[in-house]
């Protein structure tokens, strides 16, 4: 193969590697810290300072014959972690993994990574430390070394041999990594070993985790040092292929940087469309309340305006402008030259209100028949209603009813009370109020 295809052969294996994956790495908040296994909590165990305490891992549903061997010993604020595993199957047999890692999970659920245990015929070793007294041990298989978060592979987990400390039980981890969508990238040791996929992934869980968008960067710093390892794999000098790993490695970190700014770019992304949504609910409150406020005063405006022609009262149907009997002509609907006066007035109030709606109601006391007095309290109404459309009001916008002496104001038992149940309401409504 010739030097100037490399470049160009790796560029190829990133593209279409990223362009496989829908969503590399889904992140579950307050996820159960087994899921797939029968069990549903994990031993958890706050070490005595001083002596040696003993453990076993166990494995899961996952991988049933792996096992381990692990010593704690807490001294000076950190725990000295010494653990041994057989057993394990390859990481890559179990999905897009191409290591194990050991975790220790404080009581909270925050899982600290404390390096991987690398595996040669199911057997590792790993001794590592943590700035804790009390914690879970767990082992996962994970897509590369630079993980944050647990996947959900889980394949070992602690139990009590000679533990000395209090035990105590954990049900979930703060956060955990789903990679069910990242697509499984076959390991050759030749072309594609462990190290250089272990890359790969992280290059593309970067990039479906938002540093496309928000760490243009950090996401090309990271193209690029994938690109030299594939490089470098692919280099026919032995110098150059001896290389490879390093810059493996290089790229799995500078991937993973990505992701990190990626996931922050998109968080923040996030909670600057949530206050941007909360801005726009408050601008709308703001606006309604104006709007309630503008139409409260206009309300109140044109209350106060009516009153001045006719005794406007307010009521839930709308304003209620009110002409007296006395306004009609005994036993006639005919309007006096006072009341045509009255109503002329109110039709130039209202007509700078041209969505306002009327309804125009005759009253009258109880003197005679019903029939009578539903009769004239009708025709008194239109008599209002065609006078206010003369005036310029839409007849579209008008309606009139008799109501008789069905609905009264004052009692009928004397000349007083029978006058004020004498009446033509008109019922204002509409926008404007």
């Amino acid at each position: 193969m010739s030097r100037q295809l490399m470049p160009a052969l790796a560029a190829c294996a990133l593209i279409s590697m990223t362009a496989a994956v829908v969503r590399a790495q889904e992140v579950q908040q307050s996820a159960p810290i087994v899921s797939r296994d029968a069990a549903s909590r994990v031993s958890a165990f706050s070490y005595e300072k001083g002596p040696e305490s003993e453990l076993l891992l166990r494995g899961t549903t996952i991988t049933p014959l792996a096992e381990g061997e692990v010593e704690v010993e807490y001294q000076k604020g950190r725990s000295e972690v010494d653990a041994s595993v057989k057993k394990l199957p390859t990481p890559w047999s179990l999905g897009p993994y191409t290591t194990y890692v050991l975790w220790a999970v404080a009581p909270d659920g925050r899982a600290t990574n404390l390096g991987t245990l690398e595996t040669s015929d199911g057997r590792g070793k790993l001794k590592t430390s943590y700035s804790g007294s009390h914690f879970a041990l767990i082992v996962t298989a994970e897509p590369h070394f630079a993980v944050t978060a647990p996947s959900t592979e889980l394949v070992l987990i602690n139990v009590a041999k000679d533990v000395k400390g209090v035990e105590t039980r954990l049900t979930s981890l703060a956060e955990r990594a789903d990679y069910s969508n990242l697509e499984s990238i076959p390991i050759n040791t030749k072309s594609a070993p462990p190290s250089l996929v272990a890359a790969r992934y992280s290059v593309a869980i970067a990039a479906t985790a938002g540093a496309e968008k928000y760490a243009e960067n950090a996401m090309q710093v990271a193209k690029d040092k994938l690109q030299a390892a594939e490089t470098a794999q692919a280099s026919k000098k032995s110098s150059e292929r001896r290389d490879a790993p390093m810059r493996s490695r290089e790229a799995v970190q500078a991937g993973e940087d990505a992701r990190r700014a990626g996931m922050a770019g998109t968080a923040a992304a996030a909670a600057e469309e949530r206050r941007t949504a909360a801005a726009d609910v408050a601008a709308t409150a703001a606006a309604a309340d104006e709007r309630a406020r503008s139409e409260a005063m206009a309300a109140e405006s044109l209350q106060n305006r009516l009153a001045l022609v006719l005794p406007t009262r307010k009521t839930e149907r709308g304003l209620v402008s009110e002409l007296g009997g006395v306004q009609f002509a005994t036993g006639t609907a005919t309007l006096t030259a006072s009341a045509r006066e009255s109503l002329a007035r109110f039709a130039g109030v209202v007509a700078s209100y041209p969505s306002l709606r009327y309804v125009v109601e005759g009253h009258t006391d109880n003197t005679g028949s019903d029939a009578k007095n539903r009769e004239l309290s009708l025709r008194r109404a239109i008599s209002v209603r065609d006078y206010l459309i003369g005036q310029g009001i839409a007849a579209s916008s008008t309606d009139v009813a008799g109501l008789g002496s069905s609905s009264p104001v004052s009692d009928n038992l004397s000349a007083a009370g029978r006058a004020r149940n004498r009446r033509v309401e008109i019922v204002v409504s509409g926008p404007p109020l």
